[in-house]
């Protein structure tokens, strides 16, 4: 506890305390948008790894477990004219 005599400290207004409320909300935004870009970034990092390591040990959809789409049924596709 400070001794002596204290400078007081007025209250917040409460038009400061929505600039405040702005201003963490803009950097709340802010810091949201880097986060998407840097796990996009990691995102497409990872995806270039599997790739290489696929490539490089020759391994199939079958190999990793993956079944394949199924075939479309139904009317084939008009012949364009």
């Amino acid at each position: 506890m400070p001794k002596g005599w204290v400078r007081p400290v007025a209250k917040p207004t409460r038009e400061s305390l929505k600039a405040r409320v702005a201003e963490l909300r803009a950097e709340l935004a802010e810091a949201e948008a880097r986060l998407r870009e840097m796990e996009e970034g990691a995102r497409l990092e990872a995806l270039v790894k599997i790739k290489n390591l696929i490539r490089a040990f020759e391994l199939t959809p079958a190999d990793l477990g993956l079944v394949p789409a199924p075939k479309r049924r139904g009317r084939p596709r008009k012949a364009a004219p």
